[in-house]
């Protein structure tokens, strides 16, 4: 059986005391500075990762805003290059407009002319009824051709978009 010795257990007791002092006086003065250096690091990692957490956030809001800002400028691009496509389309087709009619009043004084040199250069009752032949087949012709030139003027005046 275990048998306490009451000697044995006050030398125990000392030595236990003396290695404690021994050890409180050269290895707990290291030991508590390594301990408080280690936390002193820690404490300057958890600081330094709540600033580097702090930038990363207003970094994004930056960039957020920055990316806003461009979405914008691209809308207000967009919309002034349809502002300006439309503004064109108008000019092209006002453009095709004066043109055609500019065409058709040509027409109208080269036919005009044609008739009178006819109608100076006839004068029998034959040459009157071959002058209004000619008058007829003249017009026909010439409405059939304004008409096709103004068309295709006309589509190839107009935006690819509105072709499609």
């Amino acid at each position: 059986m275990l048998n306490i010795d009451p000697g044995m257990m006050i030398w125990t007791w000392i030595t236990f005391f003396i290695v404690l002092f021994i050890l409180s006086k050269i290895a707990l003065k290291p030991i508590m500075e390594a301990i408080e250096s280690r936390e002193k690091s820690i404490r300057e990692d958890l600081e330094t990762a709540h600033r580097q957490r702090e930038e990363a956030e207003s970094l994004l809001e930056k960039h957020r805003q920055l990316i806003a800002g461009a979405e914008q400028e691209a809308q207000k691009l967009i919309k002034e290059s349809q502002q300006l496509a439309e503004k064109a389309r108008q000019e092209i087709i006002e453009g095709a407009r004066q043109e055609s009619s500019r065409l058709i009043e040509k027409a109208r004084q080269e036919i005009e002319h044609e008739k009178e040199s006819a109608l100076a250069s006839l004068r029998a009752e034959v040459a009157d009824l071959a002058i209004g032949a000619a008058e007829k087949v003249i017009l026909q012709s010439l409405d059939e051709e304004k008409q096709k030139k103004v068309v295709d003027e006309y589509i190839k005046s107009m935006p690819k978009s509105i072709k499609n």
